[in-house]
């Protein structure tokens, strides 16, 4: 009978040790899930940031040639859905809102001699030492934490930037 009851204690105990690594597996597996998502989704911003400075720079440059030989393009702003799995059907803003894209805007600066421009975004127009003017690209890309938003209903904006100084 103390052999019975001593096999049983030892099933029990092994059952229990079973279930508290079952647990800790469980646990570290949805903490590594929630990193993964929240490390592409950084990913694909820094990703966007920089085909956003490429595309406004193309934009700058070949919008060039005008009064005073610079256009002045001031931004470049865009709404990216599709990335991530979810249903597209919906309104962009909708999508972008619930975590589902991302909201991109670029802002141009110009800096140079002679530079032409009624918009407001000259940092400095009376550089002599340099003709070729240059410009400055702020790129922002704005994101919401898919993890959080599904857990609280109302995560905050995260937001990338990136800072391009180019010739032109």
């Amino acid at each position: 009978m103390m052999r019975r009851a001593f096999s049983m204690m030892m099933a029990i105990v092994v059952m229990v040790i079973m279930m508290g690594i079952s647990a800790m597996v469980f646990t570290l597996s949805n903490k590594i899930i929630f990193a993964t998502t929240a490390q592409f989704q950084k990913e694909q911003a820094i990703l966007l940031a920089k085909s956003y400075t490429e595309y406004t720079l193309m934009a700058v440059t070949a919008n060039s040639g005008t009064v005073g030989g610079v256009t002045c393009l001031n931004r470049v702003d865009g709404n990216i859905t599709g990335i991530k799995i979810g249903d597209t059907s919906v309104a962009t803003a909708d999508v972008i809102d619930s975590g589902m894209g991302y909201r991109v805007e670029t802002r141009v600066s110009y800096i140079g001699n002679g530079i032409v421009c009624s918009n407001g975004r000259i940092l400095d127009n009376n550089i002599t030492t340099d003709t070729s003017p240059n410009i400055i690209i702020d790129a922002y890309v704005r994101y919401r934490d898919v993890n959080m938003h599904k857990s609280t209903g109302n995560s905050p904006w995260m937001t990338y930037h990136r800072r391009t100084l180019q010739k032109i």
